[in-house]
């Protein structure tokens, strides 16, 4: 099979383009360059829809929009999308010179309506038809997918539809162990054709079940017959349960699939930037500027309150004071201060007996006069203890006013200090918290509109499901033994049951001839898939050196690839070290590898199909790049890459060579920012135009990257 031409209408960026196929058996290539955000991928994702259905789509289709998203309501609110592929099949005949070859075009179209209503769509399913194409007309062929089918299988469109990044998950050590495994051997067999086998056995096995029910109804005796029913019933579960088990792997892989890429789709916008921690990060950074507001406030109030302290009065009244504060001392130091005579002359008084044990009696001279002596003693000290109560109360009063121990470092002056130097310090850290808080903000008007705590939702779903689709697998692997192993026992009961009766001799034989021959067809099975396995071995590990320039004689890290018998794609360095695609590979290498297994794999099975890639070349230069474009061209029946300008660089003349078609695809809205002339054109829409690797025109001509303006403070 190879392309011809395809037509896409109204399918997202692809309003109504036309493109064509390079079918010349020499300059097998085609080129098709677009820089990104160009509709490659749309491109690749389109003719797989048009081939296979919603199932092709991302996602299966659930939630993937086909209709261009700024499509004009004016125009209608039921959009027609439409894709039209043409190609042509080889058919062989036998003639006297030997197998003649002739080609047939045919001519697939697939269409769907998608109804807009507001933001929300709804798609209809598809239709799709088939057309043989000649010279007299055209003319219908049913049905179209088991058309197709035959000629691309499903289990294929991978291999022959490969994204650059996507058919890195036949490697890549993110995608589940046994989603690779069951990846490369489900592209093995169905390339080699061991389909064939495999409906043999399946069509043998419904013929042993024929013949266990003449057994059954043969009336050879009622154990025979239970024996026969109960056979009869466990090998319909068993088929059942092997159904089931096949669904639940494949449920399991096609999340295990969506788990990947949402993985990515979180990596890359976490490189970006985490919205949603940001949004955290701003609260946090409010609430710290919320704490250094509330202290800046209280920082005030202490500077306010410096002016109505009495450090400050004590500072200022210092030079005044101090001589007060020196008389003072020296009374202090006399013992001026009043005493509590008072109280001991009036007890004296009261027992008539002085302290130096004279009479006081008031009826002698003696006492009489001792006593007016005492009582003028009072009155003077009650004059000059109220006197010195009031220097007392100064005194001690005064304490707070006099100087602090400690000198200068300990007055209003150290004080102002300490909260001045608080409050600038509080200004300071308030103006960083701001700019930290605008540069949050900064970064989160920057982000794309990625709800990364939604993908984690997501992504927490899709593993629940998966898990539950593993335990599925596994509960009915078990059930699966046990049924085996009972049917094993019947069978052996009934064969004995058989031999005993001459009746069942014929029955019998006829069994074991089935068995015969589900045992040939079993080794044949496991015969090709061993020596067509061995050869798309050798042949990927060959490729792949020859790609990287790697040559194990001469002590090069990668010393040889291998598809192993449980066909995992393992990669081998010094001293038969397994080395790990994603850790000890780079990208070029990793692609290279990949693309080494498509090739191959398509070699060895003698199928002739398309291998159309998108960004084969990415992450790739240099020799490397230049070996990889040479290999493909060399192994492929026909060859279609998306290639990007950079990719292209370096390459020219082996386009050159091998191209026979070439042409440039264009996005108006890269106008201004990266395109020189307007296009004109102001619906979203891919524009093709017949420019080659080597010429420009007034559409497709780019800035170059030194003359794209920069805006370096955004």
């Amino acid at each position: 099979m190879k392309l011809v031409r395809a037509e896409f209408q109204n399918f997202r960026l692809l309003r109504d383009l036309e493109i064509n196929f390079s079918t010349d058996s020499e300059r097998r290539l085609t080129v098709i360059r677009a820089a990104n955000e160009t509709g490659k991928t749309t491109i690749l994702t389109a003719l797989q829809w048009a081939l296979y259905g919603d199932a092709a789509l991302p996602g299966r289709g659930e939630d993937y929009r086909l209709h261009p998203i700024d499509w004009n309501i004016a125009q209608g609110k039921r959009v027609p999308v439409t894709v039209s592929v043409e190609f042509e099949v080889a058919k062989y005949h036998k003639a006297a010179s030997g197998l003649k070859e002739t080609r047939h075009r045919r001519r697939l179209i697939r269409s769907a309506f998608e109804e807009i209503d507001g933001s929300s769509w709804r798609r209809s399913p598809s239709t799709v038809k088939l057309f043989a194409l000649a010279d007299h007309g055209t003319a219908p062929l049913a049905p179209p997918e088991s058309y197709i089918n035959d000629e691309l299988p499903p289990e294929l469109r991978e291999i022959f539809f490969t994204d650059g990044d996507r058919a890195l998950s036949f490697i890549e050590a993110d995608v589940a162990l046994s989603t690779k495994r069951d990846r490369v051997q489900k592209a093995i067999r169905s390339l080699l054709g061991l389909s064939v086998i495999e409906k043999a056995i399946g069509h043998i096995n419904r013929t042993a079940a024929e013949v266990n029910r003449l057994a059954k109804k043969a009336g050879m005796g009622a154990d025979l017959g239970r024996i026969a029913s109960q056979l009869e019933e466990i090998k319909e579960d068993i088929a059942k349960h092997k159904a089931d088990k096949e669904d639940a792997r494949q449920q399991f892989m096609a999340f295990d699939e969506r788990i990947n890429e949402i993985d990515k789709k979180i990596a890359a916008a976490l490189q970006k930037g985490d919205k949603d921690k940001l949004r955290r990060d701003m609260e946090e950074a409010k609430k710290e500027i919320t704490r250094i507001d509330d202290r800046i406030v209280a920082a005030n109030k202490d500077h306010s309150a410096l002016f109505r302290s009495l450090a400050l009065a004590r500072d200022l009244l210092a030079p005044v004071l101090q001589s007060a504060f020196d008389i003072l001392d020296k009374k202090r130091n006399r013992q001026d201060f009043p005493k509590m005579a008072i109280p001991v002359l009036e007890d004296r008084l009261n027992a008539e007996v002085c302290i130096c044990g004279a009479s006081l009696d008031c009826n002698s001279a003696d006492g009489s006069a001792r006593r007016s002596h005492i009582h003028k003693l009072i009155e003077d000290s009650r004059s000059s203890d109220a006197l010195q109560a009031i220097v007392t109360d100064l005194y001690f009063s005064s304490k707070p006013l006099q100087p602090q121990v400690g000198g200068e470092s300990s007055g209003w002056i150290a004080d102002y200090t300490k909260v001045v130097e608080n409050r600038d310090t509080l200004q300071n850290l308030r103006e960083d918290a701001g700019k930290r808080f605008r540069a949050l903000e900064l970064q989160l008007d920057a982000l794309p509109d990625t709800d990364i705590q939604g993908l984690r939702e997501t992504l927490r779903k899709y593993k629940d499901q998966r898990d539950r689709f593993l335990y599925k697998e596994s509960s009915l692997e078990t059930q699966l033994a046990n049924l085996n192993r009972d049917c094993e026992f019947l069978t052996a009961e009934r064969d004995r049951m058989l031999r005993e009766q001459k009746k069942g001799t014929r029955i019998l034989s006829e069994l074991e001839v089935t068995q015969d021959v589900i045992r040939v067809l079993d080794g044949a099975y496991k015969q090709i898939t061993n020596e067509e396995l061995a050869k798309v071995s050798e042949l990927m590990n060959r490729t792949f050196l020859e790609m990287i320039g790697a040559d194990p004689k001469q002590g090069a890290i990668i010393q040889r690839a291998e598809i192993s018998p449980e066909f995992d794609i393992i990669v081998y360095g010094p001293n038969e070290h397994t080395l790990n695609p994603d850790r000890d590979l780079n990208g070029a290498s990793r692609r290279a590898l990949t693309l080494a297994f498509i090739l191959a794999l398509t070699k060895v099975s003698d199928v002739e199909a398309p291998n159309v890639i998108d960004t084969p070349l990415g992450m790739m230069s240099g020799y490397v790049k230049r070996s990889v474009l040479r290999t493909a061209i060399r192994e492929s029946a026909q060859l279609v890459l998306f290639l990007t300008h950079s990719e292209i660089a370096g390459c020219e003349e082996l386009l050159d060579e091998a191209a026979g078609v070439i042409f440039t695809l264009t996005n108006p809205a890269h106008y201004p920012k990266m395109l020189i002339n307007d296009p004109g054109v102001s619906d979203r829409k891919v524009l093709r135009c017949d420019c080659n690797h080597k010429r420009e025109c007034q559409v497709c001509q780019r800035r170059q990257d030194a003359d794209l303006e920069l805006d370096l403070t955004s």
